[in-house]
């Protein structure tokens, strides 16, 4: 792509007092290149679907602003006029971009000039439940309280896409309640001490151990020491009817020891949580058992009443002969592969003191008075005043705001918000009652919940928020917020040395998750569910594992400050023993994920070759190229095609094998329309035909033998349901011209495009930290940044650094 010039890059300085003239009647130079090499395909009578006579020159108007940065943009790459028509003089064709740049400018900064470049923008819902973590020191899901963001924007931060409803109203106030309510706990102390989760005298295993095979039992046994299962279903060992509720939330440490029984492969055992009431479940631990030996392993995990916990069973075999357990009686010389527990032991909520820490945090200056309630669900603790309650309440609400609202708060502010529980608090009301409402009236003030403020740069607190909420997706912390009271943010060193210090944190995570999940796609990994009898594989663990090897990835890229072009392609990724055996890749043991050098010869290495993108670009049974193609040039590339025209039916892969997808996709592009962006979507959608639905490399298409049988939670099937079908052609050639025969060479080429990338990439990191989309008047900054990075190969730790740098950062 032609850089922007310097010319137009101090353009960006002027000051612009309107439109300017030329962009009334048309620039001549503009004129010029539109009737010398335009019109004869897009004129009045044309069918190509952009009629430049009749466009007009109005750069105020939105539609004809987006025609004319189309316009540009496929002038500026080459793509018009097309290679096989007569191409304008390079004088011309090269003034009518600068002035056609220039005058796009200046429309886009008129456009912005009273309101900024994001003027105002409310919290992201994943955004508001950090948010309350951090302010009140609880955990577990807030976010699904919200209604879902829009899915059209790039990002859940946009501000131009966001909604504001009375039913978002209604959720921010729903989640705060159920927050206080957590963050304040004043109910009997739960036992706090190490229990043990007695499995192995259980009344209720007992009972599945005892009750026949047709009524569902049968399926575990005791020894003289360990019960053992052979399945992962949750209603057997499930922690709620085993000796062990959950009377209050908090993080609770899970031991487990376990061995394997009649192993012959790695054997996972696993934790998961599981809400019935929400229709939530979540594997939150895994582990490898091997041989005979039995291994503890300690677990932290934040848990709700409502929650309940079990110990779970992954990748068994079932015994030599194919037998499963539902069909060997009795259990006890069952041949297949096991778990035996030994031990499960919880301790927790996790808390030094009760009440809560996070209910002290909340009320300073308050000490706490035990008196038994008539009921357990009555208040155990009750507040002792050593001052006048209405100066306790602005206590509270001096030590809560600064921190709510990420600055210095007035005294007149303090006033207002403790003005709001003086009448309650005169009229005798529970203290407690009358301080959540100055607590509650925060965690939903639009001072909160909102990013907002004059055009311009940012003053020193609203750059600590912009910062906060980029890297960890909510609030600073008391040294942003010091640093922005000393004047000190505004050092460029300064900044710098605050991202490095808040990716190492583990709120960082929060940064690498969020940014992935929306940018890569990756929160669509569970929306389709693979086909059980085609890819038996596919189980939580590997998914698991499919998430931390990118995660991982991209975090190893801005630790040790690597390329952008290892997003194409590596000669590394993150693997444990799980991966690796879905990979094929030897030598790798235990479920702890690490780097591992990939050979000369391996197709892996780059994001393109990541199971999780193989999943999320597939749907349960087949591969389209046409999907995946278009996540390369929309995700990696940022050069997303044009919408298929109007009438266009999608394109259905045949299930039954009986026609190649390059059949069908060869017959659809006898529509020359469609052709055109086909040449683009569907080479890299080739080159990926050689990973299945789950991320297999493959050599062959697998076809299903229409086997129906029951699918046994834990149970790795020793047999094969499906058979090999045609050969997978993963070669092509791109709109360039150049062939490939597979992955690895399409990769080779795709490396010739890492200026693309990074520009894709530095693009998306500043749309996810600022909240508005890259507009024309922002690509010279995106630009300035690319070279300054150029040399060193687009690093990626210094492309976070220059987002945080930039004028769009540290400005409205």
């Amino acid at each position: 792509m032609i850089r922007i010039s310097s010319v137009v890059i101090a353009f960006l300085g002027m000051t612009f007092g309107g439109v300017p003239e030329c962009m009334l009647c048309g620039n001549e130079a503009v004129q010029k290149l539109i009737q010398s090499s335009c019109l004869e395909c897009h004129g009045e009578s044309t069918e190509t679907g952009l009629d430049l006579s009749g466009l007009g020159y109005a750069l105020d108007d939105t539609s004809v602003f987006t025609e004319w940065t189309k316009v540009f943009d496929r002038v500026v790459r080459g793509e018009m006029p097309p290679k096989d028509a007569a191409q304008p003089e390079v004088p011309l064709r090269s003034a009518a971009l600068v002035e056609l740049e220039k005058d796009l400018i200046a429309a886009n900064l008129v456009g912005r000039s009273e309101s900024g470049r994001v003027p105002s923008r409310r919290l992201a819902r994943k955004e508001y439940q950090y948010v309350l973590h951090d302010l009140l020191g609880i955990g577990g899901s807030i976010a699904k309280h919200l209604p879902p963001e829009n899915d059209a924007a790039s990002f859940d931060v946009v501000a131009s896409k966001q909604e504001m409803s009375s039913v978002h109203v209604q959720g921010f106030l729903t989640a705060a309640d159920l927050a206080l309510d957590e963050a304040i706990m004043l109910g009997p102390a739960p036992q706090m001490r190490p229990r043990e989760l007695d499995y192995f005298n259980s009344k209720y295993i007992q009972m599945w151990v005892d009750r026949p095979v047709r009524n569902g039992g049968g399926t575990i046994y005791k020894t003289d020491r360990d019960v053992v299962t052979f399945r992962g279903a949750n209603y057997v060992l499930r922690s709620d009817n085993n000796g062990f509720r959950i009377q209050v939330p908090g993080n609770y440490r899970i031991t487990v020891t376990a061995a394997a029984h009649n192993p012959r492969s790695s054997i996972s055992v696993s934790l998961k949580r599981q809400n019935d009431s929400q229709g939530e479940s979540e594997l939150f631990g895994a582990w490898d058992l091997s041989g005979d030996e039995y291994r503890e392993v300690s677990l932290i995990k934040y848990l709700r009443p409502d929650d309940y916990f079990y110990v779970s069973a992954d990748e068994l075999d079932p015994a030599p002969n194919g037998q499963v357990i539902y069909n060997s009686q009795p259990a006890s010389s069952y041949q297949g592969e096991g778990v035996k527990i030994h031990k499960v032991v919880v301790q927790g909520p996790l808390e030094t003191s009760w009440p809560p820490q996070r209910t002290r945090d909340l009320f300073p200056g308050i000490e706490w008075r035990f008196q038994a309630a008539r009921s357990q669900f009555g208040r155990f603790y009750h507040p002792v005043f050593t001052k006048p309650q209405i100066d306790h309440l602005r206590e509270i609400v001096s030590a809560f705001a600064p921190k709510a609202f990420g600055r210095v708060v007035s005294e007149t502010e303090i006033d207002a918000l403790v003005s709001l529980a003086k009448p309650d608090l005169d009229a005798g009301r529970d203290f407690i009652a009358c301080a959540r409402i100055p607590l509650r009236a925060m965690l939903i003030s639009p001072e909160l919940l909102f990013h907002v403020g004059d055009e311009g740069k940012l003053n020193q607190y609203e750059l600590a928020g912009r910062l906060a909420t980029f890297l960890w997706r909510s609030l600073p912390d008391d040294e942003l917020l010091g640093l922005a009271a000393a004047d000190q943010l505004n050092k460029s060193s300064i900044l710098i040395a605050q991202v490095d210090r808040m990716l190492a944190d583990e709120k960082g995570r929060r940064f690498v998750e969020d940014f992935l999940d929306q940018w890569l796609e990756l929160r669509r990994i569970d929306e389709t569910t693979p086909d059980a009898y085609l890819f038996p594989e596919y189980d939580d663990v590997l998914r698991r594992a499919m998430l931390a090897e990118t995660r991982l990835f991209f975090t190893h890229l801005i630790e040790e400050n690597l390329s952008v072009a290892n997003l194409i392609d590596s000669k590394f990724t993150f693997m444990n023993r799980k991966l690796a055996e879905h990979y094929n890749v030897p030598g790798v043991l235990g479920e702890q994920m690490r780097k591992v050098q990939l050979g000369p010869d391996s197709v892996r290495g780059g994001v393109l070759t990541h199971a999780v993108i193989a999943k999320i670009t597939a749907n349960g049974t087949v591969t389209t190229p046409v999907k995946r193609g278009n996540f390369v040039l929309s995700n990696l590339l940022g050069m997303p095609p044009n919408p298929p025209p109007p009438g266009i039916g999608s394109i259905e892969p045949d299930t039954r094998g009986a026609t190649t997808i390059r059949e069908t996709l060869a017959k659809h592009q006898e529509n020359v329309s469609c052709a055109m962006c086909h040449k683009k979507i569907d080479p890299p959608g080739f080159a990926l035909e050689s990973f299945d639905p789950v991320g297999n490399y493959r050599k062959n298409y697998r076809n299903s033998r229409g086997i129906t049988r029951e699918v046994n939670a834990g149970l790795r099937y020793g047999s094969v349901d499906y058979d090999l079908g045609r050969s997978v052609d993963s070669s092509g050639v791109t709109v360039e011209g150049v062939s490939f025969n597979n992955i690895r060479d399409y990769k080779q080429h795709l490396l010739g495009s890492t200026e693309q990338v990074a520009r894709n990439v530095l693009s998306k990191l500043m749309v996810f930290a600022t909240g508005g989309e890259i507009e024309f008047a922002d690509r010279a900054e995106i630009e300035r940044i690319l070279q300054e990075t150029e040399e060193t190969g687009y690093p990626m730790r210094n492309l976070l650094h220059q987002v945080v740098l930039s004028r769009m950062f540290r400005e409205r």
